[in-house]
């Protein structure tokens, strides 16, 4: 039995600043009455580079006359004209949303990507299910054990990430990690506590094994929850079926110049397909998945300045790891 593995390096500082750049939703024009187009952002210069500084060049034989029916509407009233336009690089999603309005004789344009709108939909609620679920879990256990005091807080602090998620997405902000100095040891020992009750919850077997170090992490506690929250469910979902043999070990370990968090499961494993496509936004194998989830942790990682790193056999078990490297001592 062969070892699948699939091993992703993170992003340098700039890499990162560009691809966040790209994550930016707006594309915004101004156009003269013709539709030569005078000004552009770095999302509508994509764009202006493929297909020249035509408006009406974006568009194939098909939908050019939506597009001049949407430029004259625009020219003939004075409020926002709004349109989904089938422009040439969105032959994979529904198009772009642009607003129109006209200022000073020139034509403003406003597009958003519905590729774009629909992935950070499908991120928003994703990120918002993982707090529910987890509220959802220590509900359930608090019933169960009848201890509702002990698990009170971590409610509350799960329903105030809730609050933070929604001021995140309403601002349409990328969130920032913000960092401080932690111990892995100490991290793991909060992770225990969060594992072990999720799958207490869920009736399956938790073990763990951390090494000890005195080295630290710049570490933002509550994005590396969530991604350890992401990666157990997607091992709670692998299950085939419910029963005694179900379980995740979480291993911490150190190695050079850093300190491994790994999550391992003994279900049903994953083969080549699946791994070549992981981590690709919306791209997903379950029902009712959204394909985010990787994808953001993943994200989440690259911020931290660490790797992301899978292995699985079919039928043995998946393990789930990310690398976050030690700070130098001051």
């Amino acid at each position: 039995m062969i070892t699948i593995i699939y091993r992703e390096s993170f992003l340098t500082v700039t890499e990162k600043e560009q691809f966040e750049e790209q994550l930016s939703m707006e594309i915004r024009f101004c156009i003269d009455p013709s539709g030569h187009i005078l000004e552009c952002n770095k999302k509508g210069q994509a764009l202006v580079e493929q297909f020249g500084h035509d408006f009406l060049k974006f568009f194939s034989d098909l939908y050019v006359d939506e597009a001049q029916n949407f430029l004259n509407a625009i020219k003939e009233s004075d409020d926002i004209v709004t349109a989904l336009l089938h422009d040439q690089l969105n032959e994979l999603g529904l198009g772009t949303l642009y607003n129109g309005f006209t200022k000073n004789g020139q034509i403003i344009l406003v597009g958003f990507c519905t590729q774009t709108l629909a992935r950070l939909t499908g991120e928003f609620v994703h990120e918002l299910r993982n707090p529910l679920t987890i509220i959802k879990g220590f509900l359930q256990l608090s019933n169960y054990t009848k201890e509702y005091e002990k698990y009170h807080p971590v409610i509350l602090s799960e329903i105030e990430r809730m609050h933070t998620i929604l001021d995140n997405f309403l601002t349409m902000s990328l969130r920032k990690c913000t960092y401080k100095k932690m111990n892995p040891h100490e991290l793991c020992k909060q992770l225990v506590a969060l594992l072990s009750a999720e799958c207490t919850v869920n009736h399956v077997a938790f073990d763990y094994d951390i090494a000890y170090t005195e080295n630290h992490c710049n570490v933002d506690l509550d994005r590396v929850k969530q991604v350890v929250i992401n990666l157990l469910r997607n091992a709670m979902e692998a299950f085939e079926a419910k029963n005694n043999g179900n379980k995740i070990v979480l291993r911490g370990s150190v190695e050079d110049r850093g300190y491994r968090f790994s999550l391992i499961d003994n279900g049903p494993g994953m083969d080549r397909e699946v791994l070549k496509h992981l981590g690709q936004p919306l791209y997903t194998t379950k029902s009712k998945g959204t394909g985010i989830g990787i994808s953001l942790c993943k994200k989440i990682i690259a911020e931290h300045r660490g790797t992301f790193c899978v292995s699985s056999v079919p039928r043995k078990g998946t393990t789930v790891s990310f690398y976050l490297p030690f700070v130098s001592p001051v």
